[in-house]
């Protein structure tokens, strides 16, 4: 039985998030702090959930991190159906930021990988 197609689409606030997309053009992952209490958001956000200040400040996420999880993507989500079969993971930085990122190599738990993007998208790296 065939699904009924959705088709979803919204504007993402460029100048609000500008520098974390400005960042991911030129391979930079950007998270926001809190001037505050040092609460540290990935993906950003403009206030504080812990202390509710909207005092932030943007932080550039170390690039070396851990291979937490992954999965294999077989069954792909609207707007990716021409892709390849693709692997994500999760990926805990050396900040101990927890990020979702399309994987390149072979993946395994475990393993130090080097985060970077492909100009939209976050990329972990297989390096050891």
């Amino acid at each position: 039985m065939d699904g009924i197609p959705l088709l979803f689409k919204y504007t993402v606030p460029d100048k609000l998030y500008e520098k974390f997309w400005e960042g991911l053009k030129k391979g930079e992952i950007y998270a926001s702090r809190c001037k505050k209490c040092g609460s540290l958001y990935f993906p950003p956000q403009r206030d504080c959930n812990k202390c509710m200040s909207s005092d932030m400040e943007w932080v550039k996420l170390k690039e070396e991190g851990e291979l937490m999880t992954f999965s294999i993507v077989k069954q792909k989500p609207q707007g990716f159906e021409s892709f390849p079969d693709y692997t994500v993971a999760i990926v805990r930085n050396l900040d101990g930021v927890n990020l979702m990122c399309w994987v390149k190599g072979e993946p395994k738990v475990g393993k130090k990988v080097k985060l970077t993007t492909d100009g939209q998208r976050l990329i972990c790296e297989v390096i050891e």
